[in-house]
């Protein structure tokens, strides 16, 4: 086995399912832990979680993994809803806890964990999804959003492939 076929990997779909954009990551979760099973993938150095809150409290779900992938809505304004991009912790400009005296972003969350010696992944990989409405009650995604997540969904799982992290033969995207 090599050492890229040993890396452990987390994703993490992260967000607040009753806000309904802002709920696009547990969502694509979820069908990626539904995606998985269904294709009876042995994913023993995946594994796949819903977390619902960002900066420091995200650093305790990562901790242990060599690679993360996350996840998220975002709102930039400067493209169509259901827009997808692939980031990098560096490229998060700031987020919405930004301000908060009681959180702070990723960026600034992972170089705490860094400082304390924290075993954090070398890699992270973030998908992010144009949200049209992250702040009003609800469970349901806006259809460009929930249009989006085939798409999300399969080039997560074909960067899984690329990166040899699953002992399956073959999967279909």
């Amino acid at each position: 086995m090599t050492k890229a076929e040993q890396l452990k990997t987390i994703i993490i779909g992260l967000g607040n399912p009753i806000l309904c954009d802002d709920g696009v990551g547990p969502r694509a979760a979820r069908l990626i832990r539904e995606r998985l099973n269904a294709e009876k993938l042995r994913v023993s150095d995946i594994s796949v979680s819903e977390v619902y809150a960002g900066g420091i409290a995200l650093l305790d779900k990562i901790t242990g993994y060599d690679r993360a992938v996350i996840i998220d809505s975002i709102i930039t304004g400067d493209n169509a809803p259901g827009t997808v991009y692939r980031l990098t912790p560096l490229s998060l400009a700031h987020t919405r806890n930004c301000g908060s005296s009681h959180d702070m972003t990723f960026p600034m969350a992972l170089d705490m964990g860094r400082m304390l010696g924290m075993s954090l992944p070398s890699e992270i990989h973030i998908w992010a999804i144009e949200a049209k409405d992250a702040f009003t009650f609800g469970e349901e995604l806006s259809v460009d959003v929930e249009n989006s997540l085939p798409r999300v969904i399969n080039d997560i799982l074909s960067a899984c492939i690329s990166w040899n992290i699953t002992a399956h033969e073959r999967l279909s995207v």
